[in-house]
């Protein structure tokens, strides 16, 4: 075995563990606690972030960092970037509505996003702490291996366990927004714009529409249709340019190897089982 399939057992191993503690509290803990909902919420976030997330990078500590350059980026890819977030919320209403016209209607939640404390979490807490698990831990040890393989195994991993908490349509939407955000990594270095970038797309594709929500629904579906234009220009500009966009010297993707690396690796199917599983019990 070598080093890039142990080291990515590892993380994905970790992550597993991670955000299994978690689950293992919010689906059989959580529920009997006599103490209040923000409590008991306050527990949770402990608990994935500080015991979880202890338990992650303890796992994956014997794995030799490496640090990545960084590089300048020109606004016309940073707005090409939101642009193909706009294109991912328009893969998510498709999905949507495809799962509505068959009876399934498998994304409703009863968040409310425009409350001050969701309004932090989805602005700043959110977008900090996710880009540090998903996009600069595993870079720090997976980017050594080429960018599309860290491209593919961050963006895999941020969207999978999304399917617990959000649904299963959830997981395309968030598998490109990774996509996304762990290409801006590759090419800039800057934690701090995939922080920004993934605080725009909580904005623009959740509070703001929840917060329209709250006024009318004809100012909703206004905005919607704004943002499945932008979602449109965005997909129809990335099959323009999608030769422009170059991993390890290769348009994306084009080398299935690093695909089937990351896909029959068996920490990767571990993770995968077990968010099935905690998918199925909810």
């Amino acid at each position: 075995m070598n080093q890039k399939v142990k080291d990515l057992e590892k993380v994905s191993f970790g992550i597993a563990i991670m955000f299994a503690v978690y689950w293992l509290y919010t689906f059989f803990i959580q529920q009997y606690l006599p103490t209040a909902t923000f409590i008991n919420n306050l527990i949770g976030l402990i608990i994935l972030y500080g015991i979880g997330l202890f338990l992650f990078m303890f796992v994956i500590k014997d794995i030799d960092s490496q640090k990545y350059q960084k590089n300048k980026i020109s606004f016309k890819t940073i707005t090409f970037s939101f642009l193909l977030q706009c294109t991912a919320m328009l893969v998510l209403i498709i999905l949507v509505n495809v799962l509505l016209s068959l009876g399934v209607n498998e994304t409703s939640t009863n968040i409310n996003s425009t409350s001050p404390a969701m309004i932090f979490m989805l602005l700043i807490f959110n977008p900090i702490v996710e880009e540090f698990v998903f996009r600069k831990l595993i870079a720090d040890k997976l980017l050594k291996y080429g960018e599309a393989f860290y491209i593919l195994v961050s963006s895999y991993c941020f969207a999978i366990l999304h399917g617990v908490s959000l649904g299963f349509v959830n997981i395309v939407y968030t598998f490109i927004l990774g996509l996304i955000w762990s290409y801006l990594l590759v090419k800039t270095g800057s934690f701090l714009l995939v922080v920004f970038m993934h605080a725009i797309s909580n904005l623009f594709n959740a509070i703001i529409i929840q917060i329209l929500l709250n006024i009318s629904i004809k100012m909703v579906s206004i905005y919607m249709m704004i943002i499945l234009l932008l979602g449109i220009i965005g997909l129809i500009l990335f099959v323009i340019n999608r030769k422009k966009i170059i991993v390890d010297n290769k348009v994306i993707f084009s080398d299935k190897a690093v695909i089937k690396d990351v896909i029959s690796n068996k920490g990767i199917l571990f993770y995968t089982i077990l968010t099935l599983i905690f998918m199925v019990l909810k």
